[in-house]
């Protein structure tokens, strides 16, 4: 049993520096829950929960950004939230077998995010030329938010492409809005999670707070490195655990 939440908390503290770094947590913590002997569903299940938290301060922090954006920004997310709910809900309604089949896609779109970075908003201008990506904006929140119901690694980078290349906003302009967004889509996200009796509490708690203890070092850390390096080392070691669990 010890051994078990050390592991839990090493998976929080890697998830909680890799948030820190560059995004995409989840594609960390969730091998190493499944290490523990959690079936997949019941690991993303929890690790959904157990992250959820470390997103709420991003708000505070961005609060004078998002002045005056609050209504036009809701407005923008609702298509966001009904894919994170129907994410979220097809989640918790599939059976293992299901969910183990579908989880190297995932892990591979995760990867590709991290990867792409600022540069994955180049990729939709180029899918959508001009004045075509207003009208795909709904669509593309709509999936995003249902990824993120249902696994949502590298989540983060998506909603900034989206949210850079629908309104000219520059990365740093756009962040406190991604923020925003992705608090919302996973509050949203977490309700039928919590509700389905797939949750380990105790994993959650553990990986909540190593998470936090983490997010601390990361910051320290990946501060005083090149953004580029840290997130290819990021999206390297996302690649070798994607590997490892395809021909696991």
């Amino acid at each position: 049993m010890t051994a078990t939440i050390v592991t839990f908390l090493a998976a929080g503290i890697l998830g909680g520096i890799v948030n820190a770094a560059a995004g995409g947590a989840k594609l960390f913590v969730f091998p190493l829950l499944l290490a523990t002997g959690l079936p997949p569903l019941a690991a993303n299940v929890t690790q959904g929960v157990a992250l959820w938290p470390a997103q709420l301060p991003a708000i505070w922090v961005y609060r004078r950004e998002l002045m005056g954006q609050w209504r036009s920004l809701f407005r923008q997310m609702l298509p966001a939230l009904a894919g994170g709910l129907l994410g979220a809900l097809v989640l918790v309604n599939s059976g293992n077998d299901t969910f183990v089949r579908v989880v190297p896609f995932l892990l591979a779109i995760a990867v590709a995010a991290i990867i792409l970075g600022p540069r994955t908003a180049l990729v939709l201008h180029k899918l959508f030329p001009g004045e075509r990506i207003k009208p795909a904006t709904a669509a593309l929140f709509a999936a995003i938010g249902f990824y993120c119901g249902y696994f949502g690694a590298g989540m983060g980078f998506m909603l900034l492409a989206v949210l850079t290349a629908s309104t000219g906003q520059s990365v740093s302009q756009a962040n406190g809005a991604k923020n925003l967004f992705a608090v919302f889509i996973q509050t949203v996200a977490v309700v039928p999670m919590m509700m389905s009796g797939l949750v380990d509490w105790t994993a959650a708690v553990f990986v909540l707070a190593g998470g936090l203890v983490g997010g601390f070092i990361g910051a320290a850390v990946t501060r005083r490195l090149p953004d580029s390096l840290v997130r290819y080392g990021v999206a390297l070691i996302g690649l070798v655990l994607t590997l490892a669990f395809l021909f696991a």
